[in-house]
């Protein structure tokens, strides 16, 4: 009976002292492109680097309102083809904020609190990621919304080893999307990177609290609505070189509350410390 009570507290001093933080899961669900091919071509000129601020936002946050302008004043600084705005509306995320009222259009969704949970949630709202990047002398990968534009400036002077085109054809509320990622001369040979399209919508009317109360008639823009495949990103699975091509085509049917012309689809391609390398926004109007 000793023997047994001594062989059961080292089994539990062993597994207490085993306890760490599992690694993130992403549980979205892989889909098989429609057309799937790669190939070298001759290496085209580098594309300009663009920049995504993902905004992490809330219904029942006081201050998120401004984070949003803040978005607005800097697309309108920067141009629509210098910086993309993803806003995120997680669901069991600070729920005090991001809990979403009963009874009108709903933002939040499991592909924002995906995201949300792998890059690290912020203490509180508004807040968010710009390029996804833990930049020098930050803990993590959270950015006041007031430091937006600082960290947008210092991405834009990077430069992209890889090129983004994006075509989409629409037939009723189907919704083709082909995206081709070219690698310029400023690839370096055998990267691991991968990819992710979404949908963002805009003009969703919806209750929001603000420094006036609560508004019913509240205008989200930027809100995030699906992704294709994996949430975090799909892998691109061949050697990275100069002129390597990948040509991918993805079908999605528009839910019937999606307003088409308000839609936007985005594609981003991430290193393996999930920072962005680059980004390429288009409309579906």
């Amino acid at each position: 009976m000793k023997k047994i009570v001594f062989l059961s507290a080292i089994v539990a001093l062993l597994l207490s002292g085993c306890e760490e933080t599992p690694p993130q899961i992403d549980f979205s669900i892989p889909i098989i492109p429609l057309k799937d091919s790669t190939y070298i071509d001759p290496v085209p000129a580098p594309q300009h680097k663009m920049v995504v601020i993902e905004d992490i936002t809330g219904v029942r946050c006081i201050n998120c309102p401004d984070a949003a302008l803040k978005a607005k004043d800097i697309l309108a600084q920067k141009s629509s083809d210098s910086v993309v705005v993803i806003a995120i509306y997680p669901t069991d995320i600070l729920d005090n904020f991001t809990r979403p009222y009963d009874g009108v259009p709903q933002l939040s969704n499991p592909i924002a609190k995906q995201i949300v949970e792998a890059l690290g949630p912020p203490q509180g709202l508004p807040n968010g990621y710009v390029d996804r990047k833990k930049f020098s002398g930050k803990l993590d990968r959270i950015i006041s919304y007031t430091e937006w534009i600082n960290y947008v400036n210092q991405r834009l002077r990077e430069k992209t080893p890889v090129n983004i085109d994006i075509k989409k054809e629409i037939s009723n509320r189907n919704l083709k999307v082909e995206i081709k990622l070219q690698y310029n001369n400023n690839a370096v040979s055998g990267a691991n990177h991968k990819y992710a399209i979404y949908i963002i919508e805009d003009g969703i009317v919806s209750t929001q609290y603000t420094q006036s109360g609560n508004n019913p008639n509240y205008v989200h823009n930027h809100a995030l609505r699906y992704a294709f495949g994996l949430t975090m990103g799909n892998p691109l699975t061949q050697t990275t070189v100069p002129g390597r091509t990948y040509v991918k085509q993805f079908e999605y049917e528009m839910p019937a509350d999606y307003v088409i012309n308000n839609c936007h689809v985005i594609c981003v391609v991430l290193d393996n410390d999930e920072n962005v390398v680059n980004v390429r926004e288009i409309d579906l109007k």
